[in-house]
């Protein structure tokens, strides 16, 4: 019985992913600046976390440096941030938004808001002994996603 449950367990899960992948396409249709999702959340946040170096943003994304460096790039070469150089150390770069990446960052903000609102919704649905098992549930995934990220990347 517990196989059975676990296999759909995982049946939902992948629905859930392959749903949530095709409403994120939907929505980033959108989206008139030809940004992926990555370069998104990447503008907001260098916006988020006030001119940051490639290690912070590496870390609050929860990426490699050598991702956020790809990700950096092309949004350099798209003007939606720029890097810079502090005066007294040359050899750290830093970013920040352009006023094309600060519209994205403000048309991110407010998608996030409409997410917010219309999940709180399903959220409220649920007993508060539910949601915690829910996010138990959650924070373990996101883990074990990112470890098997992890080794992609190695």
């Amino acid at each position: 019985m517990k196989k059975m449950t676990e296999e759909l367990i995982f049946e939902q899960m992948v629905e859930f992913l392959e749903k949530a992948e095709v409403y994120n396409e939907l929505s980033n249709k959108n989206n008139s600046w030809g940004l992926t999702l990555s370069e998104v959340h990447c503008i907001d946040n260098i916006e988020k976390l006030g001119s940051p170096n490639v290690t912070a943003l590496a870390n609050a994304m929860k990426m490699t440096r050598g991702g956020i460096t790809k990700i950096t790039r092309k949004l350099i070469k798209k003007e939606f941030i720029i890097d810079f150089k502090e005066e007294g150390n040359k050899k750290e770069v830093y970013f920040r938004p352009t006023p094309k990446g600060m519209e994205v960052y403000l048309d991110h903000e407010k998608t996030h808001k409409v997410a917010k609102d219309r999940e709180m919704g399903l959220f409220s649905t649920f007993t508060e002994e539910e949601q915690k098992i829910i996010l138990k549930f959650l924070e373990k995934s996101n883990n074990h996603l990112q470890n098997e990220m992890k080794k992609l990347e190695n």
